[in-house]
């Protein structure tokens, strides 16, 4: 008769062979003889698994473990039976149990974590993971694998923990230190740790390129964009990244063709169509920017930076029905979403107001809520059919402006009450009596639908009459006044003309100047000064603060020289005669092809005619000044 062994060897070489029913057999002849056999529960418990008696199978394993857990196979068996029932967590936990009795079982737990991570099932991945770390915590593969599952579950922070102990554990795996480095909270450190381990991966030098362009290194960001390039010419993210470089460097024209590039590579992108949009608006062009941005918006119809680029082409195109409806989009995009529904009272669209008062609030910089407030005098006019019974029944509006023009504003807008903007709202601006509210940006949208209505525009500003400049006419030169800087961060650069080229220049066309700039510019005025350039700068004037100030400054002068800054509308709103010097691409309210403006009649545009050239429209400057005062 065959021992208790010898009948567990002659059942599991039957299993082997496939020959179920018989192994099965003997198997219950040893249960019944010994009840609760670990060895022949085990064994029985797989059979049955193999025969797809999955549920019965983990039974009989789980008795064997109650008679024996102290084997690690019976563990890992049990964790195999139940990740097929799909019990995964239980899995986890049966493994984690195999490998606390023999720690090289700690691969099981890894593997058995891709398996639930392929299956996008990261908890259970996650809590195998715990249990391998725990157990080897010396191993990189487990902790990396970890931070995956960490990364699906939202757990960020622990993830990058465990990734970052991983690249210590590892410090020659380059796969480990490019997903470091690709994170978006990598440092410099990160990437260039991975790319001395891996120099030829695009996507490494392209993360290093958007790091340096967001600390404003746009040499070094440009560098590693073409780096980037030179492995992989067609990256339209490159591409494109490296023609927002070019922006910042001043550049449009290139940048225009890299997205040319990129779009070239990726049609479908709305994102690179908008982008190729605004680069077109940098080359001047709008219609090819209306035609990208309604590409974009073909592709994203939601894309609300494609919105109001379609906007601003409309406007510069001189489309202005179809523009100010469009601009209304703007409420979507930045900076605008941050100020929507600030007040609760109900949109203005031109209704009758019942005797109650309009809420007029200003937007967007100085120079916009200058600009927007010409129009406050129509209000009390018909404009159109829409409008006009509505616009004559306004009791009053109220103004909500920055600090800085409420002075001028409430001098120069009789009937109007003047409320600064500060830190908290007004109570005046939730009285009872405000029955409707509209942003002074949307005032166009029902006052200048046609070229036609911007005839009846005027200036609205009055300089105080009791402010002395401290730099007026004294002689026969004729006193000009000077503003040539911008801190736009977008615009400055292709705005800005250098001081001493438009000093320099107006002083040789026979004029004085008197500087309108705000910010400190003495050393640079001192110089040209000593050159004996007759430059002067008004002592006790803050000409960023002072608005009302500066006002008074610029009614003081001849004419006013200017960029496209809050000087220009300034000058344009007092009825001052101002001359713009224009960029190749300027904003959209200059429009395109014209040397006059719709929104300031006094002012005339000297437009350069290429990207860069100041030297034009400086000299253009110069002949018009010689002819108007010989």
């Amino acid at each position: 008769m065959a021992t208790l062994q010898e009948a567990l060897l002659i059942a599991f070489d039957l299993q082997r062979e496939g020959r179920f029913a018989e192994a099965d057999s003997v198997y219950g002849q040893i249960l019944d003889a010994v009840p609760g056999h670990p060895p022949a529960l085990h064994l029985r418990g797989l059979l049955l698994a193999q025969c797809g008696r999955l549920e019965e199978g983990c039974a009989l394993v789980e008795q064997a473990i109650a008679e024996d857990g102290s084997q690690p196979d019976l563990h890992a068996n049990h964790a195999s039976l139940l990740e097929a029932l799909g019990r995964f967590g239980a899995a986890a936990e049966a493994l984690a149990r195999a490998a606390a009795l023999d720690p090289e079982r700690v691969a099981l737990l890894n593997n058995f974590a891709v398996r639930r991570l392929a299956a996008d099932d990261p908890a259970p991945a996650e809590q195998a993971l715990r249990a391998a770390v725990d157990l080897r915590p010396g191993l990189a593969d487990p902790r990396i694998n970890r931070a995956q599952a960490l990364d699906a579950l939202g757990r960020t922070d622990e993830a990058l923990a465990q990734r970052r102990i991983a690249a210590l554990l590892a410090p020659d795996d380059a796969a480990l230190l490019g997903a470091l480095a690709l994170r978006p909270d990598a440092t410099e450190a990160d990437l260039r740790r991975a790319l001395r381990l891996d120099p030829e991966r695009a996507a490494l030098w392209n993360r290093l390129g958007a790091w340096r362009k967001d600390r404003g290194a746009l040499p070094a960001a440009r560098h590693a964009y073409e780096r980037g390039l030179a492995l992989d010419p067609a990256d339209a993210a490159l591409w494109n990244n490296r023609a927002n470089v070019l922006k910042g460097q001043g550049d449009p024209g290139g940048a225009r063709e890299a997205l040319r590039r990129a779009a070239a590579f990726r049609p479908d992108s709305a994102a690179i169509r908008n982008n190729l949009s605004d680069a077109h608006m940098l080359c001047g062009d709008p219609a090819a920017a209306l035609a990208e941005a309604e590409a974009a918006l073909a592709r994203d119809p939601a894309l609300a930076d494609a919105r109001l680029a379609r906007a601003a082409a409309l406007l510069a195109l001189g489309r202005f029905a179809e523009g100010w409806d469009a601009w209304e989009d703007r409420w979507s995009a930045e900076p605008w979403c941050r100020t929507v529904g600030r007040f609760p009272q109900p949109l203005w669209t031109g209704q009758p107001l019942g005797g109650g008062r309009l809420l007029v609030w200003g937007e967007q910089g100085v120079g916009d809520e200058v600009m927007f407030a010409t129009l406050f005098p129509l209000l009390t006019q018909s404009s159109t059919d829409k409008t006009q019974s509505s616009t004559k029944a306004l009791a009053g509006c109220l103004l909500e402006c920055d600090a800085r023009l409420a002075p001028l504003f409430a001098r120069s807008l009789p009937g109007v009450e003047v409320v600064p903007r500060g830190p908290l709202p007004d109570p005046r601006l939730s009285g009872p009596d405000i029955a409707a509210q509209i942003p002074s940006g949307s005032l166009p949208r029902l006052l200048l639908r046609g070229e036609e209505d911007f005839r009846r525009l005027r200036a609205i500003l009055a300089a105080d009459p009791a402010r002395m400049p401290a730099v007026r006419r004294t002689g026969r030169r004729p006193l000009v006044g000077i503003a040539w800087h911008t801190t736009n961060p977008k615009w400055g650069r292709l705005r800005n003309v250098p001081l001493a080229d438009l000093a320099r220049t107006l002083h040789a066309a026979g004029v004085d100047m008197v500087v309108l700039q705000y910010g400190d510019c003495a050393g640079e005025v001192a110089a040209l000064v000593a050159e004996g350039v007759a430059i002067a700068l008004p002592p006790g004037l803050d000409r960023k603060d002072d608005l009302d100030g500066l006002a008074a400054q610029i009614a003081a002068t001849d004419l006013v020289v200017t960029i496209d800054n809050a000087t220009a509308h300034l000058a344009g709103a007092l009825g001052h005669p101002v001359w713009l010097l224009l960029s190749h691409a300027p904003d959209w309210r200059w429009l395109i092809g014209r040397d006059d403006s719709p929104w300031y009649p006094s002012a005339r545009l000297f437009r350069q005619p290429a990207a860069g050239d100041w030297r034009t429209p400086l000299d253009a400057v110069a002949d018009r000044l010689r002819a108007l005062f010989p």
